[in-house]
């Protein structure tokens, strides 16, 4: 399949594959690969760019229309065609290179309960390593979800016990316990989807 192909492909998973479940490396495991590619340079950087999700989502409801609106399959497209979805598509992602330069190296989509700063340096350190130039990324709320968290619960016991004292007299005396477990409790939480994709520049 040609590189300027893939574009368009990735939205199409982004569009009917929906979220996957983030992991402890979100970027990496949720990462859908579509081009092999050399890591940068130690000495360059990769950008990671932040664009509202309104503007991702009506790009990828734009590019849905486009596949929806003729009767030839997207493998079949003639190269104006698909010149013109990428060059839409990278308008929207906010990306002024030559359309004709830009790859899809992969897309990461996945939605979570937990706390995911694309600014912490992890998104970057991984788009680097895959060879990407831009990491765009975008969230949205998606509402509460359940989640199974581990809570300690204590609790406290007496123990009884018998004993004989100097005198040789039996007595009885009580001993207080504390002790503790983890429990699997379902809570709700926000939850946050992210798509990003990751372009290289030749």
């Amino acid at each position: 399949m040609a590189m300027k192909n893939r574009l368009t492909f990735a939205v199409l998973g982004v569009l009917t594959l929906g979220l996957a479940s983030g992991c402890s490396s979100v970027w990496q495991e949720s990462y859908q690969p579509y081009a092999a590619a050399p890591s940068l340079p130690s000495g360059e950087a990769a950008v990671v760019r932040e664009i509202p999700w309104e503007r991702m989502e009506a790009a990828l409801r734009e590019q849905e229309e486009l596949l929806a609106s003729t009767d030839v399959h997207w493998q079949e497209w003639d190269e104006d065609q698909r010149r013109d979805a990428n060059t839409k598509l990278l308008k929207a992602l906010q990306i002024t290179e030559d359309p004709e330069r830009v790859h899809l190296i992969g897309v990461s989509s996945f939605r979570t309960t937990d706390s995911v700063k694309p600014w912490d340096g992890d998104l970057a350190s991984f788009a680097h390593k895959k060879g990407a130039h831009y990491a765009i990324w975008a969230n949205r709320y998606m509402g509460k979800a359940e989640t199974i968290v581990t809570r300690t619960v204590w609790s406290d016991s007496n123990d009884y016990i018998s004993y004989e004292d100097g005198g040789g007299t039996n007595r009885r005396a009580s001993r207080q316990r504390s002790s503790s477990a983890d429990v699997p409790i379902v809570v709700e939480k926000d939850e946050t989807g992210f798509t990003a994709f990751f372009l290289r520049v030749d």
